[in-house]
């Protein structure tokens, strides 16, 4: 497989998403009401995805993150219909999290690009799904420290350079997601930098 992310990059990645999102602990939120962890750790919930260059970069750095085994057939499935730049990981969850070797999912968490149909990015949106599946979803926009979503505007351009069908992908889903929204006569969110 073609390298397309470098080490330079990936550090440069990482720095730019080091940056604080919040100014708490949000697992504290969310973790009282799933058994003491993190909405967003619980690896039977969530699969993390990490690009090789990635993986393989932590794997280098450590064996913090594992090879995601295929538990059920949903599993299976949403491996075998992916891009094969990716790698479906786990990690040993909150009571093991080295924060310096978070993946760029976690790092982004609850977060994605909202894309236009010429591939700009407009701002970054919630993922799909609702506070019960993150306590941060829905927060206001002071919540947020504006360099980290100016960071991670930087993030999501410079990556969709060296991923194009990356940017197509989240061109798609901010269609699906703007007509979802119309048909629900419902507004969104988009966090930018001003």
């Amino acid at each position: 497989m073609k390298t397309r992310i470098t080490e330079k990059q990936l550090r440069r990645f990482h720095r730019l998403l080091s940056v604080k999102m919040i100014d708490f602990n949000c697992g504290e939120l969310c973790a009282p009401k799933n058994g003491g962890v993190p909405i967003c750790c619980e690896n039977d919930y969530v699969v993390p995805i990490l690009f090789h260059e990635e993986f393989k970069w932590h794997r280098n750095n450590g064996k913090f993150w594992k090879r995601m085994p295929p538990k059920n057939r949903t599993i299976r499935k949403f491996i075998d219909e992916s891009e094969s730049y990716y790698v479906y990981s786990q990690c040993p969850g909150p009571e093991g999290c080295k924060r310096s070797k978070r993946s760029f999912t976690c790092m982004t968490f609850p977060f994605e690009p909202h894309v236009s149909r010429n591939g700009d990015i407009l701002g970054l949106v919630y993922v799909n799904g609702d506070k019960s599946t993150c306590s941060l979803i829905g927060r206001p926009r002071k919540t947020y420290n504006p360099v980290y979503i100016a960071n991670a505007i930087k993030f999501w351009k410079e990556l969709f350079a060296l991923y194009p069908e990356e940017q197509e992908l989240y061109i798609q889903e901010s269609r699906k997601r703007e007509n979802r929204k119309k048909r629900q006569r419902k507004r969104f969110s988009i966090f930018k930098t001003v």
